[in-house]
């Protein structure tokens, strides 16, 4: 499916807003409802959409530090690096987290209460999988979604 103007738009709004009815949608593109609604159905259908997810307010559910996490592996065989995601998707408090290249192996995006649980998922959820040789939190300060994406058609 080749993208054009009006799909880049849907796309775009979408990101910065995944609440956006199809009313609203079609009425900021200029388009019909019925139009709008078989783009974004097409769209879906051809996997542009990951999911639709919300943003919360962490502060507000008592989540006061954000950190990142470098971990490197002391090995990187596949059955060790699955093991390892396996055991992360399953830890309360990892908000993301990527496999990379380079030095660093994985990277966690983790949201906890206080720097007593920071300290608790570092020695007892993380210290646990003898395979990390190394790791290194980064506290965050300021976090926010900036949608600056070039899509080319």
């Amino acid at each position: 499916m080749k993208l054009d103007q009006k799909d880049i738009q849907i796309l775009k709004l979408l990101q910065n807003n995944a609440r956006l009815s199809n009313k609203e949608l079609a009425a900021e593109l200029d388009i019909a409802p019925s139009t709008c609604h078989e783009r974004l159905k097409k769209l879906t259908q051809e996997d542009y959409f990951k999911a639709f997810n919300a943003t919360l307010n962490l502060k507000k559910l008592g989540i006061n530090i954000e950190v990142l996490v470098a971990v490197r592996l002391k090995k990187h065989e596949r059955e060790i690096v699955n093991s390892f995601i396996k055991k992360i998707q399953s830890i309360n408090g990892v908000i993301r987290f990527y496999h990379l290249a380079g030095d660093t192996d994985f990277m966690l995006h983790v949201a906890v209460e206080n720097s007593n649980s920071l300290r608790s998922f570092v020695l007892d959820e993380l210290a646990n999988f003898s395979y990390i040789d190394h790791i290194e939190s980064s506290m965050i300060y300021h976090n926010e979604c900036v949608h600056n994406l070039s899509y080319n058609i």
